[in-house]
């Protein structure tokens, strides 16, 4: 197997595209906001003329109304993937999201999602964070320490977890053995050259009509919470309700969206990759050749 991870817009997909093609693969996307049909320009969803050429997984297989868990995830994933091999394919596994990735290649003991009522009582407790923290050091001082209490999604998300108790431990998802042998490549690129590629895709996803797919997800009736998530809805909120003008729309997703960047460069760090590729300021498929004979020599024994 294959698998390409880095942080977002350094152009992994499309090195998992150019190598599907080049070996006979079908790509298996790790990414959450990229299920859902609705969402294609705000996840950089694979559009018709790539999934023309190539065979593409867990990409627009859910509605609006639902929600991904990891555990579903894991259980579609490794179906796609044995299938693929079954058919004498290359499964290539690429996204940036490290939970989905690691669930991806792995068999993961999940923890178990909360209920309905633990993550009603986490998301009202969360609008107060004062109370939110006591709460969370009562049942959880490491969580509680460790967590930032600046953004209420990890919050809600810590005090979840700590209101399921043992329930909710799960294994080290970075210490899972993988259950196929698979090359792991990591891409990245230099900060300044990341940035700038970030806001050129924010303006491209902004020309191809990001406000309008996000205005409309926003008007689905059953709305789920997962892709109430994705990088644009809560700023599109924002404008709808007048708490930020339509001029400051570009700015607030290019911040956003370098956070993310941060969030997956420490993912990064924790994933024992085979090997890490500076792109620089270079077209991301020139990785292409070097990756594609690195795998043709993981194949023969040698790597």
């Amino acid at each position: 197997m294959l698998a390409l991870f880095g942080p977002t817009a350094t152009g992994k997909s499309a090195i998992a595209h150019a190598l599907a093609r080049e070996l006979g693969g079908e790509v298996v996307v790790a990414d959450p906001f990229q299920r859902y049909r609705g969402l294609e320009i705000a996840a950089d969803s694979p559009r018709d003329d790539a999934r023309a050429q190539v065979a593409y997984h867990l990409a627009g297989d859910l509605d609006l109304t639902e929600d991904s868990t990891a555990g579903s995830y894991a259980e579609a994933a490794h179906g796609a993937i044995d299938g693929i091999l079954a058919r004498g394919g290359v499964p290539v596994v690429a996204g940036g999201t490290g939970l989905y990735l690691r669930a991806a290649l792995c068999e993961l003991d999940m923890r178990p999602p909360p209920s309905a009522e633990v993550r009603a009582w986490a998301e009202a407790l969360a609008l107060d964070p004062a109370a939110a923290l006591a709460e969370l050091e009562s049942r959880d001082p490491v969580a509680a320490a460790a967590v930032d209490p600046a953004n209420p999604r990890r919050v809600v998300r810590a005090l979840e977890r700590a209101a399921m108790g043992d329930a909710g431990a799960g294994q080290d998802i970075w210490a899972a053995p993988v259950r196929r042998p698979t090359l792991l490549v990591v891409v990245d690129r230099p900060r300044d050259v990341l940035r700038e590629m970030i806001a050129l895709r924010v303006r491209r996803e902004l020309e191809e009509g990001l406000q309008g797919e996000l205005e409309a997800a926003l008007a689905t009736p059953g709305l789920a919470r997962g892709p109430g998530q994705v990088i644009g809805m809560a700023e599109v909120r924002a404008i709808a309700e007048g708490e930020m003008p339509p001029d400051a729309l570009e700015d607030a997703l290019c911040a956003r969206t370098r956070r993310l960047a941060r969030m997956q460069r420490t993912w990064m760090r924790r994933m024992d990759a085979d090997v890490v590729i500076d792109l620089g300021d270079r077209p991301a498929t020139d990785a292409v050749p070097s990756i594609a004979a690195l795998w043709r020599r993981g194949r023969e024994g040698v790597v």
